[in-house]
This record gives C-alpha cells, structure tokens and sequence, in this order.
C-alpha cells in the first residue's frame, strides 16, 4: 500500500512537471517575433574599404533592437521579387516597397530589402505580389553576394 502511496505522490507529480516543463521549453524555441520594416531600419551604413572589390562599400551596423532578432524566428511582410529568372531559383527578394520603388531602383536604403531563403521552392511567385514569411532571420555585413537581411528555413504564411 505505502508503494502506491509514493507513486501517487512522488513519481506522477514529477514525471506531469517535467512534461510541462519541457512543452513550455519547446514552445519557446519556436515563438515568432512579427517585425515591420520598422524595426529592420535600425541600422547606418558606413564607409569601409573593401580588398575583395578594391574599393569603398557601405557596411550596415546594426542597431541593438536589430541585433537582439538574429537567429529567432520572425514574421515579415512585403512585396516579392523573384529573382529566378537570374538563376537563383530557390531565393526571393522581399521589399518594404514595390518594385518600382524598392532599392534596386534606387529609391529605398538596402535595409528595405530581404533575401528569402525557403526552405522548399515556392512556385507562381509575380513581381508586387505582398506575402507574408517567417522563417530565421540571419543579419549579414560581411557577404556582398547577399542582403543585410537574409531569411532562412522561410516558410509561407498564408499563401
């Protein structure tokens, strides 16, 4: 009788507790931060010399709200530019604007554009088309191939 007294009260309330305890860790893991392009403009660019290119290029410092994203899953919405007609079949271009006043026109900063790296080929993307995507946010300042902004493992949320 006392064995199943110290189950009851010892053992069941302890296996119960560390269940919980390890859902609500899960759970945490995998929360998602919802950023505007707000937030991803805390940044400057400055000046430095770049032996790759053998000249000056402008290198984003990002801004401590900006830092404290990194790695964490996030939620961003915006106008899509494919960008597979390149030859970068498995990325996207999202922008804060549409493309005929996003950056690569030269009418908005580089902190309002985003590589999506999906993590399975998204097809029928158009041109303006506004999406929204989560997926981990990855701040780059040394690779000039990239953005500032890079979206990995992305998935679509409501397609």
């Amino acid at each position: 009788m006392q064995k199943n007294n110290f189950k009851k009260i010892i053992i069941y309330p302890f296996i119960v507790c560390s269940f919980l305890c390890l859902s609500f860790s899960a759970a945490a893991q995998t929360k998602v931060t919802k950023i505007t392009w707000k937030t991803l403009s805390d940044v400057y660019f400055k000046e430095e010399y770049n032996k790759e290119f053998d000249f000056n290029v402008m290198v984003p410092v990002f801004g401590a709200s900006v830092k404290s994203l990194e790695g964490k899953i996030v939620e961003i919405e915006g106008y899509t530019i494919p960008i597979d007609e390149v030859g970068y079949e498995n990325m996207i271009v999202l922008s804060a604007v549409p493309y005929s006043q996003c950056f690569f026109c030269g009418l908005s900063g580089p902190e309002s554009v985003m590589d999506i790296k999906p993590k399975q080929k998204i097809k029928g993307i158009k041109v303006d088309k506004k999406l929204r995507f989560k997926g981990k946010l990855k701040l780059n300042s040394k690779d000039m191939s990239q953005l500032n902004y890079i979206l990995t493992e992305a998935e679509l949320v409501n397609p």
